[in-house]
């Protein structure tokens, strides 16, 4: 559980697993060098639950680099990965460890999407369809491309961390590319550098976290910026899975445009004034494949929806 001054949500994320009274689990803290109260609030925990482990560094690593360190500093067999604003369901740690059992090396579980005081709002699913749990070979490419024709959004791609389990010694066994360093996705080339491997991947139906909303730490720069960092890693993600597969990173690309339409983009251009940081958006755009009639509405269509929101404070937006 990388985090950083989280300090009012983290006591819920750790019950929530704790809850499950499950023996043999550790849950790893690793404190980016929070400011808030997160130290005192996880020692209080911790001084009651020994399996509770915090850690504190002095500065922030980064998302690739804290997430790494964290499965560095773990010594179970299996490692699940929580963001402390979210929280597992009840029974969650029952369901993944029979999977666990059944030999699998990677694991991802849907979701439920709550409000900010973590009540469920509604369940969300990474797939198409209503197929049930599903076994996808990695190493196998026409699997993948089937799978990622499936994906609705980014999270079957692994982006969201808290719906992720994977099996240690694959994840130590898997390169840590650095060139993804610093894209807030080192991670998923490392999961599916898992699976290409032969390592067995599991997508669990069950919507298994309790995802808080409105507490999105990669949107502290704006929307533009929060986009800007899904079409960065997104687009070095496609190009080192498969150099050699153009349909494969066209397909990659695809669940982008799924996870983003549009609208997204016009609300993005009306929130920001940086120039330079949407001349990097619009030249990203039409490389992931959005009409280029399209990209250039957006313009016009973002300077209207400031207009509107003038007129009518509060009123106007798009989700």
């Amino acid at each position: 559980m990388p985090t950083y001054n989280y300090g009012r949500f983290i006591a819920t994320a750790i019950r929530s697993i704790l809850i499950h009274g499950v023996p043999d689990i550790e849950v790893i803290v690793l404190d980016g060098g929070s400011t808030d109260d997160t130290a005192r609030v996880v020692a209080e925990i911790a001084a009651a639950h020994p399996n509770v482990k915090y850690f504190h560094q002095t500065d922030r690593g980064g998302i690739d680099a804290d997430l790494a360190r964290s499965v560095d500093l773990a010594t179970g067999h299996y490692c699940w990965l929580l963001s402390a604003d979210d929280a597992l369901r009840d029974g969650a740690l029952d369901r993944m460890l029979r999977e666990i059992e059944r030999g699998f090396d990677v694991l991802l579980c849907n979701r439920v999407w709550c409000d900010a005081d973590l009540r469920p709002m509604r369940r969300e699913r990474w797939l198409a369809g209503d197929r049930g749990d599903r076994e996808v070979n990695l190493a196998n490419r026409d699997e993948v491309a089937g799978y990622l024709a499936d994906s609705r959004s980014l999270g079957a791609l692994f982006s969201f961390m808290s719906c992720i389990a994977f099996r240690r010694a694959a994840w130590e066994q898997s390169s840590n590319l650095p060139s993804l360093a610093g894209t807030h996705y080192a991670h998923v080339a490392r999961l599916f550098a898992i699976g290409s491997r032969g390592g067995r991947f599991r997508y669990v139906a069950d919507p298994l976290v309790l995802c808080r909303g409105g507490a999105d730490s990669f949107r502290a720069g704006g929307l533009a910026s929060r986009l800007l960092i899904d079409l960065q890693g997104y687009h070095a993600i496609a190009a080192s899975l498969f150099p050699g597969d153009e349909n494969l990173r066209r397909a990659v690309k695809s669940v982008v445009r799924k996870e983003h339409p549009w609208r997204r983009w016009v609300r993005a251009r009306s929130e920001t004034s940086d120039v330079g940081q949407w001349k990097r958006v619009e030249a990203l755009l039409e490389e992931f494949g959005y009409a280029s009639a399209g990209v250039h509405l957006i313009e016009p269509a973002g300077r209207m929806l400031r207009r509107l929101r003038r007129l009518v404070p509060g009123q106007v937006g798009a989700p």
